[in-house]
């Protein structure tokens, strides 16, 4: 196999999903070494792997990597970032999506010497995602998790949706009193004014702006189209008046 050199310091690698596969993927790994530095992102323990394939998972690459040392954590983007990415609060209404397509990888290790022996990993030798002992779901068997895994414990959802709504409730109660105190006087005699004062009329929304100009513009088109039949009538009796006279 042809040593491949890659710039920027980044070392090639290849990826294989089975030990028997006869294809093999190329990643580019390098030490994580940036200015903005994260606590969960040590330089020392830190591995960065770019051109990261689409079915990789963080439970594939702690079995790539098992024999440099125990992998610490897994961070995926879907580009070159160093901070952490967001993680959602609920398993029912997520809001933050899943990283899709080809992306960028963070293995970080137990230990410093994780990271050394992962820098100087033979590049004759390609990594290995999946094997009988811990095997990597794809395909139809992939699709299958995915769609149970979508279908929510009742007991579960309602217990999300209750804890979520506590929280709002607590958040509008505490907007209320906030607003109540402000339209008190002050020891000057002055009042803030708030959009729930006496007389707070009412928020426009975008529904309700998108309403009004379809009735201003409906109003303008039927004034232009009376004007219109005013000219032609005025049009038709000038004419009918010089007929008149010529006759």
């Amino acid at each position: 196999m042809t040593k491949l050199v890659c710039p920027l310091g980044f070392k090639v690698l290849g990826l294989k999903f089975k030990p028997e596969s006869s294809a093999q993927h190329m990643v580019f790994v390098k030490q994580h070494a940036v200015r903005e530095k994260h606590p969960e992102k040590p330089t020392d323990r830190t591995l960065f792997m770019l051109n990261v394939p689409p079915y990789c998972t963080e439970k594939s690459l702690i079995y790539a990597w098992r024999d440099c040392g125990t992998v610490k954590s897994v961070y995926f983007h879907s580009r070159p970032n160093a901070g952490i990415p967001s993680t959602n609060e609920s398993a029912y209404f997520p809001t933050v999506q899943e990283v899709k397509g080809f992306k960028v990888a963070y293995v970080v290790f137990e230990k410093t010497e994780g990271l050394e022996r992962a820098l100087k990993w033979n590049d004759q030798e390609p990594l290995i995602l999946s094997s009988s002992e811990a095997p990597l779901s794809c395909g139809v068997r992939k699709w299958c998790e995915d769609y149970n895994s979508k279908i929510p414990n009742v007991k579960e959802m309602q217990e999300d949706i209750d804890k979520y709504m506590a929280v709002y409730d607590k958040k509008v109660l505490l907007q209320l009193a906030k607003d109540k105190e402000a339209g008190e006087e002050d020891e000057d005699g002055w009042v803030t004014v708030t959009k729930r004062g006496r007389n707070p009329g009412f928020t426009r929304s975008e529904n309700s702006n998108k309403k009004i100009r379809a009735q201003e513009d409906k109003k303008r088109s039927k004034k232009q189209l009376i004007n219109f039949y005013s000219f032609q009538v005025r049009e038709a009796k000038m004419k009918s008046e010089y007929d008149t006279i010529s006759f």
